[in-house]
């Protein structure tokens, strides 16, 4: 495996959010082999939208795929369809985990990928 970065939704740098379009925040791991380290924490540009409030017919989460532009993959619990729909038009996979702590999913993360 080549290194690549990965992006997890938190609100509080432990567990991965349960919304992650309305999660505080990103963090962003640099995975090479079995390996990886912490490289960055963005703010989620999205997590103040009221989602009552527009269209979902033309709901966009574009901020937040600028804000995850160089990240490979991003780790999650859940997946909106139209998240999924905005993840696939900026080439950026999810890998699906029922495990919360960020550590161990970025463990069952890279065990996936042999």
């Amino acid at each position: 495996m080549n290194k690549m970065n990965v992006a997890i939704p938190t609100n509080d740098e432990q567990n991965i959010a349960e919304r992650t379009g309305r999660a505080k925040g990103f963090l962003i791991y640099e995975i090479d082999g079995q390996n990886y380290k912490r490289i960055d924490f963005r703010e989620n540009p999205h997590k103040h939208h009221d989602h009552d409030d527009h269209d979902h017919g033309t709901h966009s989460h574009e901020d937040v795929m600028q804000v995850l532009s160089d990240c490979d993959y991003i780790i999650i619990n859940k997946v909106g369809k139209h998240f999924k729909q905005d993840l696939d038009s900026a080439n950026i996979n999810f890998f699906k985990t029922k495990v919360s702590n960020i550590e161990n999913a970025l463990d069952e993360f890279i065990k996936n990928q042999y």
